[in-house]
């Protein structure tokens, strides 16, 4: 069974009468990239502060590797947990080398720990050059450096790729998904960007409207999708009619849009026969390729089914 590095229960919080935090079960798996999705406004962020015991919940419970946390024991279990929540502030006068010393100096580390995560997001080469003069991938990059500072075992990071240009989403990326390899970090990172989640994360939770409505591995997620034979023909309405008056085996529905017909992936004996059917009734085939349902789709289809 696997080890949570962080566990939930029932964590409620709300503002004005309202549930932005609604009975979330969070199960973080040790050594795990957990995607956090979810759209703007969802709950995201107040989830990540109600961890990081930077808002109070109204009920529930939070463990954080296998402690309570509450009054008595934020100090020591927030020492193991780095975080990037928003956008990050600096000095804009004082370099990266500089910035770093102040939050060694809050967090009573060694000034030693700078040029270790400077080299881990790969700012070793900026570390004198001041942050008003830094891009905002490097500025995110900055960020994530002060989270690996004393290296914590968890990270908890939202929206790390907000604003960046595709050439800084890709190197955050990377950077993320070398922590639990590299250096043995369960990250928690939360993200409205589906598709992006899809190439970083490999355990996943949906929230929406403050409910998690999934949670499981990108690949059990995965597994919940629709896969589909599209087919483009010389008479796309004519086939789907074809299709319709004498359905396929196990009868599939059929459906026509603007880029042809579409039905659930059936078997390669009974996608053979709709072939040869057509054939038959002097419609040409242009093209037959599988497809699948994205992410993004899934997410949707979730959401929607969950009436939220």
């Amino acid at each position: 069974m696997s080890k949570y590095v962080i566990e939930t229960g029932q964590l409620t919080k709300r503002y004005h009468g309202k549930a932005a935090v609604d009975g979330l079960n969070l199960q973080i798996p040790e050594g795990s990239i957990y995607g956090f999705l979810g759209p703007n406004g969802a709950g995201k962020s107040t989830t990540m502060k109600l961890l990081l015991g930077l808002t109070a919940r109204d009920s529930g419970s939070i463990r954080i590797a296998g402690k309570e946390l509450n009054d008595k024991s934020r100090s020591s279990i927030l020492r193991q947990v780095g975080s990037l929540i928003e956008n990050p502030s600096y000095y804009g006068n004082l370099t990266a080398h500089e910035n770093l010393q102040i939050s060694c100096m809050l967090l009573g580390l060694p000034f030693s720990e700078i040029d270790r995560v400077l080299s881990i997001v790969r700012l070793d080469g900026q570390k004198r050059k001041k942050t008003a003069h830094f891009s905002l991938g490097m500025k995110q990059r900055l960020g994530l450096a002060a989270a690996l500072l004393g290296s914590p075992k968890l990270v908890l990071l939202d929206e790390p790729t907000n604003g960046l240009d595709p050439a800084g989403i890709h190197e955050m990326r990377e950077l993320i998904k070398s922590l639990p390899a590299k250096y043995g970090m369960t990250v928690m990172i939360s993200s409205h960007l589906l598709a992006e989640m899809e190439q970083t994360a490999d355990h996943i939770g949906i929230i929406s409207q403050g409910q998690l409505i999934f949670q499981d591995t990108l690949a059990r997620l995965q597994e919940q999708n629709t896969r589909y034979l599209c087919l483009r023909t010389s008479d796309d309405a004519l086939a789907a009619s074809l299709l319709r008056e004498r359905p396929i085996p196990g009868g599939a529905p059929v459906c026509l849009d603007g880029d042809g017909l579409r039905i659930p992936l059936p078997p390669d004996r009974t996608a053979a026969a709709v072939m040869r059917r057509l054939f038959e009734a002097g419609i040409d085939l242009y093209r037959a390729q599988e497809s699948a349902q994205s992410l993004e789709d899934i997410y949707l289809d979730m959401v929607k089914e969950a009436g939220l």
